[in-house]
């Protein structure tokens, strides 16, 4: 998890300085860049971030009482077990989006203590590692 949040913020910093050098508005040989050299810039300092996002593993936090892991993404699945408020699990995959109980939200596939299973997203708050709590894992 350590060496995760050093990339993450190596990656950050390397973001912020293709973005502040693309501003600056000139090169090495003092010639002023266009604009669209600048959008270039930014564009793939914003890709990078999502690469970045997608390699860090996200958390989901347990904000109801008595949610229910299960094997498959649906109400009618086999129950593995249950979480608690403030629980976290690692997220695995996202899947569809569906509506239970007039709620609309996703499936998400986690990890806790080695065991996988689906979660509906609807008792959750999806959150990047430094943002949560330790409990959990």
């Amino acid at each position: 998890m350590k060496k995760q949040k050093l990339f993450f913020h190596f990656l950050t910093i390397s973001v912020i300085a293709v973005i502040f050098a693309a501003c600056s508005g000139s090169g090495k040989d003092g010639n002023n860049k266009t604009s669209n050299d600048s959008l270039d810039s930014v564009k793939t300092a914003v890709d990078s971030i999502k690469k970045a996002e997608a390699i860090v593993p996200k958390l989901l936090v347990i904000q109801g009482t008595n949610v229910n892991l299960r094997v498959a993404p649906n109400l009618n699945a086999v129950r593995i077990r249950q979480f608690q408020t403030g629980d976290t699990c690692e997220v695995i995959e996202k899947g569809n989006k569906e509506t239970v109980n007039d709620v609309t939200d996703y499936w998400y596939k986690v990890k806790r203590k080695n065991k996988e299973g689906w979660l509906f997203g609807a008792f959750t708050s999806l959150k990047k590692p430094a943002e949560s709590g330790k409990k959990g894992k």
